[in-house]
């Protein structure tokens, strides 16, 4: 027996045989989620602390799937609950991120591979088309919108790697580009043409893009013909061999 087994016991022990005047909470000594019964001899009583720390030490003793269920019993024991005092003691940063950390961890393993429902299966032809259908024409509402708006509003997206941008330009050259080997027929370039002619921004939208490069530095090259230094997206098209000096 180690020390947790030796606190849990004296703990649970202990609240079977006294009689507090104050707050108490009914903790299961061998809990449900493990096969305990709901007995009189497996039941104790402890103060909302007393019952956390036991919780607590549940994922010291438990181990594989068992300390899997105590980590989740412990995390909601933050839940509110209307008729039970919670522990409102803080917890350290150090352990909470611990817990935290540990527990999704082991979801992951989890629900990852021959864990996951949907393993190694596929949608039929016929769950395809009433996935298909009942999202064809759908148009969210204002409401949906809005919410959406709100969730994404104040955060910033982490940058791409270089790996990933790389990775990201290999999947569209060549034979796996949807264009490769195409070319837009007249009708299309006409209609194309069409949409652009006389398109004007609003001023909403020059302001965004305006705001998103305020105290950005666009990369530059220099052209060797005039010597200037010239930004990188108009450069191949007024400068290198296009420039006006080399001609």
């Amino acid at each position: 027996m180690n020390k947790y087994e030796k606190w849990y016991q004296a703990i649970t022990a202990r609240g079977q045989t006294r009689i507090l005047n104050e707050y108490t909470e009914t903790h299961h000594i061998q809990p449900v989620s493990l096969g305990g019964a709901d007995t009189p001899e497996n039941l104790t009583r402890l103060t909302a602390r007393e019952h956390f720390i036991c919780h607590w030490l549940l994922t010291k003793i438990t181990t594989g799937e068992d300390r899997h269920k105590m980590l989740n019993a412990l995390r909601m024991m933050r839940a509110e609950n209307p008729r039970q005092q919670r522990y409102k003691t803080k917890i350290t940063a150090r352990v909470y991120a611990k817990l935290k950390t540990e527990y999704s961890q082991l979801q992951s393993q989890r629900f990852s591979g021959e864990g996951n429902g949907f393993y190694g299966k596929t949608h039929t032809e016929e769950a395809r088309a009433k996935i298909s259908a009942a999202n064809s024409g759908r148009v969210q509402s204002d409401e949906e919108k809005q919410k959406q708006k709100a969730a994404m509003t104040g955060k910033k997206r982490a940058p791409f790697s270089a790996e990933w941008l790389a990775k990201l330009t290999e999947t569209r050259q060549g034979e796996r580009n949807g264009m490769y080997g195409k070319t837009h027929s007249e009708e299309t370039r006409q209609k194309m043409r069409a949409q652009a002619v006389g398109r004007k921004q609003s001023p909403e939208t020059i302001a965004k893009k305006s705001a998103a490069l305020t105290g950005t530095t666009r990369e530059k090259k220099q052209c060797p013909h005039c010597e200037q230094m010239i930004a990188v997206n108009t450069y191949t098209r007024w400068h290198g061999d296009n420039c006006r000096s080399f001609q």
